[in-house]
């Protein structure tokens, strides 16, 4: 049971993905609450006494979150994505790690990808050049310049809803109002937020799936890089640049100039060179024309193939046996299949 766990499920507009979460979620004992930004209200079945529902259609992500806040009552928290499923048996693991580690803020294990075919369900891994990381850093600043080489999300691992909560303050300015909207940027405001807080570990178990979804918000958001080097982006940059260093400053007590500088080093990202540029524009060529979805798949076959020969025999990665756990997943995929 992870019933001191809360699950924020910020859907938009896949009423259908939702659903087979909410199902999954069901007798687990998380609470869970649904920020749901589509244009229609979801009219599914669930269990109210486990499901807080709100509708907002179009909110912004971040402002959806703030909502939230003053309703988790529990001391975990995490996000799952409409199209993810996070793993109970890990949440639990994962809890337990953080009750024996108070200088730990966040914590996560492994990740799958899958993709629903006519056959089933194919996994294979995810962000496997960077699995079983820690940064143990005994300051922010060190943890901050000690995060190289993570590249799976923070924003998903179970999290101090103490810390959850306080981050979040400083995505605002002096008159309310964000200062940053990009979706990217806010992914990496919360990996560096949870740093200043405190430790992070991956631990060696099966944490969650992830669906592979052509069209998805990470394949049409402007991508870091650009908001970074572009000079149109460069208010909401500064703004970006600004909350994580008032941050730094109320965490560590250093001036708002080191702070600054700290974290712009930390955070600089090279222009795209012309190669990525040009991959970048085909991929999305290619993804707006079904016709040529064939090489989108010959990509994921090779990228597949590569993955599974270097975890293989791992029980962290149930790509290619059977575990309880990744069952459990492909069952309510193919129910979500037969409705």
């Amino acid at each position: 049971m992870i019933d001191n766990v809360t699950v924020i499920i910020p859907a938009h507009n896949r009423p259908d993905r939702l659903q087979r979460l909410l199902d999954y979620y069901h007798g687990t004992g998380a609470k869970i609450i649904v920020p749901d930004s589509s244009t229609h209200v979801f009219n599914g079945q669930y269990d109210e006494a486990e499901v807080r529902y709100l509708h907002r259609p179009g909110l912004h992500f971040l402002l959806k979150i703030r909502e939230i806040l003053p309703m988790i009552d529990t001391g975990y928290v995490l996000y799952c994505a409409d199209d993810d499923f996070a793993v109970p048996e890990a949440i639990e693991k994962i809890t337990e790690f953080l009750d024996r580690n108070p200088d730990y803020s966040v914590a996560q294990g492994h990740y799958l990808t899958f993709i629903p075919d006519k056959n089933g369900v194919v996994f294979y891994p995810r962000y496997i050049r960077y699995f079983d990381s820690r940064v143990t850093g005994e300051s922010a600043t060190e943890r901050l310049k000690g995060q190289k080489g993570i590249y799976a999300p923070l924003l998903y691992g179970v999290t101090r809803t103490d810390i959850f909560r306080r981050i979040y303050s400083y995505c605002f300015d002096e008159n309310d109002e964000l200062r940053f909207r990009n979706l990217f940027l806010a992914e990496e405001f919360f990996n560096h937020s949870m740093l200043i807080n405190g430790k992070y570990a991956t631990l060696p178990c099966f944490f969650s799936a992830r669906e592979r979804i052509m069209g998805s918000a990470t394949e049409t958001t402007v991508p870091v890089s650009v908001i970074k080097n572009d000079v149109g982006y460069k208010a909401e940059y500064d703004g970006f640049i600004r909350a994580l260093s008032l941050m730094l400053v109320d965490e560590e007590g250093v001036s708002m100039q080191t702070a600054s500088e700290t974290v712009r080093q930390v955070c600089a990202c090279p222009r795209d060179n012309a190669t990525v540029v040009f991959k970048r524009k085909v991929n999305s060529f290619i993804g707006r024309y079904r016709v040529l979805r064939w090489a989108v798949r010959l990509s994921d076959l090779r990228f597949r193939q590569k993955g599974l020969n270097a975890v293989r025999g791992l029980e962290s990665y149930p790509c290619s046996f059977s575990t309880p756990e990744r069952e459990a997943i492909v069952s309510a995929v193919m129910s979500t299949k037969d409705r």
